[in-house]
């Protein structure tokens, strides 16, 4: 009786190791293997409808016309890159052992890397385009920003009015473009607001703004977007 019992045991074991490996084996149910597939594809596409999905009609991310701007867009493109990759993962993980794997793997590898070129040329656009804030003017509900951008040889000032702030959103419109100036001042004079466009400190002329107008402009989003 005594010799039988690890033999028992050692029966037992093995049932319960083929039981185990009877469920790995067991093919993934079709609502989870949809569900996994269904992600990927979410994940891959990301940076074909975020933008859509993310800005709800003609309003933009309080940070885009900002100093900060940079920072914000270059996380956001580095996230297309690694839900890209998290994505192929996951499809993988969805397919089990389809029989086209391999061609669908080569399609979805395509995908990434022009992801990627387009992470890399994101971001070396932000940063070449060296764009900082000038000078800003605060009115009630709204907000005027001059950006520069560009070298010393091919500097360029841009400015946009923004308002109607809702919680991450705000509506921007464009008001001016200038090519040669580095420099910009805003003066105020009643409802009239004065852009004083400077080149090493000499001045090469001058914007006038109506504040008013221009705030029912952006408010109603009549105005353009900025490019």
């Amino acid at each position: 009786m005594q010799q039988k019992q690890p033999q028992q045991q050692s029966s037992t074991s093995s049932e319960q190791a083929n039981s185990e490996q009877t469920k790995l084996d067991l093919p993934m149910p079709a609502q989870q293997r949809a569900m996994w597939i269904g992600l990927s594809i979410l994940l891959l596409t990301i940076p074909v409808w975020f933008d859509a999905v993310a800005m709800p009609g003609d309003y933009l991310f309080i940070w885009r016309w900002t100093e900060t701007q940079v920072i914000f867009e270059s996380l956001i493109t580095t996230g297309f890159l690694v839900a890209a990759i998290a994505g192929y993962f996951t499809l993988r993980r969805g397919v089990g052992d389809w029989q086209h794997w391999k061609i669908a793997r080569l399609g979805v590898g395509i995908w990434i890397a022009m992801i990627a070129l387009l992470t890399l040329f994101s971001l070396v656009m932000y940063y070449a385009g060296n764009q900082q804030a000038i000078d800003t003017y605060e009115g009630e509900g709204y907000t005027i920003s001059a950006l520069g951008s560009g070298s010393a040889d091919n500097s360029q000032i841009f400015v946009v009015m923004s308002c109607d702030y809702r919680g991450v959103y705000k509506r921007v419109i464009h008001l001016d473009r200038f090519v040669g100036a580095d420099n910009v001042e805003f003066r105020r004079d009643g409802q009239t607001l004065f852009g004083h466009y400077t080149l090493e400190g000499r001045e090469l002329r001058y914007q006038e703004y109506d504040l008013e107008a221009l705030y029912q402009q952006c408010l109603t989003g009549d105005s353009p977007r900025p490019f």
